[in-house]
């Protein structure tokens, strides 16, 4: 399985399931404007991550402010978000339930998401044009 930014200038996060021929199937976790919440640009990375200690990876990214400045970037002004989607199973499928970490930090070309203090949550630390920031989940 592949999880990415449909489009790293643009919109969209996938979840690309792989078949047992070889195929992937798409499914979308997040999709462009006018497709429900959360909805940014710019989803430069993503991580991999059991954020809430349910033995499910969940996915972590968020917006990268000004890759490209004013001119290059859409929506340049919006805040820098950070999310993490929370990974749920069922019979007929899964669900991806969005969980806003931060709205002033983003990411920038890398995320890392890591159990920093050992209490089975999931941190995350990223580094960008705005700083580098420390969000540490506590029970």
């Amino acid at each position: 399985d592949v999880i990415t930014s449909l489009q790293a200038h643009g919109y969209g996060l996938a979840w690309f399931e792989r078949g047992g021929d070889g195929s992937f199937t798409r499914h979308v976790i997040m999709d462009g404007p006018g497709h429900g919440e959360p909805c940014f640009s710019q989803p430069h990375a993503v991580a991999l991550m059991d954020m809430d200690g349910d033995g499910q990876k969940d996915v972590v990214s968020g917006k990268r402010r000004w890759a490209h400045g004013p001119d290059g970037d859409p929506e340049p002004d919006a805040p820098a978000v950070l999310y993490w989607w929370k990974l749920s199973r069922a019979a007929g499928g899964v669900t991806w339930t969005p969980h806003r970490i931060d709205d002033d930090s983003g990411v920038g070309t890398q995320v890392e998401a890591l159990d920093i203090d050992g209490d089975g949550l999931g941190d995350v630390v990223v580094g960008n044009k705005k700083g580098t920031f420390v969000f540490v989940q506590r029970r």
